[in-house]
């Protein structure tokens, strides 16, 4: 329920698709609430961490300030007054001509990816569990489109061969490149240690029933609307065989005719 303003060289920063989704969460939300309820004594006080990258362009060089305003009252605008936090300054240097030649590392992946069949009887898997976990020290937040599929990326092998996706993972794709989500969001929040996790219908992008030994592999960026600072997490693989048919069983079609029937 914070606002955060942020200005580069004293004009706004430009929001981030993570912050425009975030805007438009809010104003579609018709059961707003917090989570968890916190009950404050007198001098009593709670922190709380704002990844303001993710949501507003920091890459370009330039002094930022950045100051963070919320509602006394935020469920309750009537009886609301706006309190506004102190300004930090946050100073980007211009990139040398030998810096840029060696870029800086990005961020390490904040979470890990565990996958597994979501039924272990059942082969070829129709669906499977991906669980983001959070190794990070701080929250994870991030607005979730669940027609998105969790921004998961899949990639299946079988007998060693990369199989292409069908039809529908391309409109998948397509889709998550558009601005709006065309379904359900929810803000989620993933704290340290703490998991998210999704049931995915892998079989409905790729052909699960030719025989072979497959191998699917998950992955996704650590900051899907912001590639300056994501990096890519894969999963280890979800392996199984699946066996060809049964040969059908040999009959004897001789007549007594030809000396192979009953004698």
């Amino acid at each position: 329920m914070y606002n955060m303003i942020v200005l580069r060289d004293g004009v706004p920063a430009q929001e981030t698709t993570a912050m425009r989704r975030l805007r438009a969460y809010r104003k579609v939300d018709d059961n707003p609430h917090i989570k968890p309820t916190t009950f404050f004594k007198t001098g009593e006080s709670w922190t709380d961490t704002l990844d303001v990258s993710d949501y507003y362009d920091m890459s370009k060089p330039g002094n930022y300030e950045i100051t963070v305003t919320r509602e006394s009252l935020p469920l309750n605008p009537k009886y609301s007054v706006t309190v506004r936090s102190n300004t930090i300054t946050v100073v980007v240097p211009q990139v040398s001509a030998a810096s840029a030649a060696h870029p800086s590392e990005k961020p390490k992946p904040r979470f890990d990816l565990i996958v597994s069949k979501v039924n272990p009887d059942e082969w070829p898997p129709v669906i499977i569990r991906v669980e983001m976990q959070n190794k990070s020290d701080s929250v994870i937040r991030e607005a979730k489109c669940w027609s998105f599929m969790g921004m998961y990326n899949f990639s299946v092998i079988r007998s060693g061969e990369i199989l292409e996706a069908n039809d529908q993972m391309r409109s998948l794709q397509k889709s998550r490149g558009a601005v709006d989500c065309p379904g359900n969001e929810t803000l989620i929040e993933i704290p340290p240690g703490g998991m998210d996790a999704e049931e995915l219908p892998i079989s409905n992008f790729f052909d699960l029933q030719e025989p072979g030994a497959y191998g699917i592999y998950v992955s996704r960026e650590t900051y899907p609307w912001n590639p300056v600072k994501s990096v890519l997490v894969e999963s280890s693989p979800v392996t199984f065989v699946v066996s060809p048919p049964p040969a059908p069983p040999q009959t004897d079609d001789k007549s007594p005719a030809d000396g192979g029937g009953p004698q």
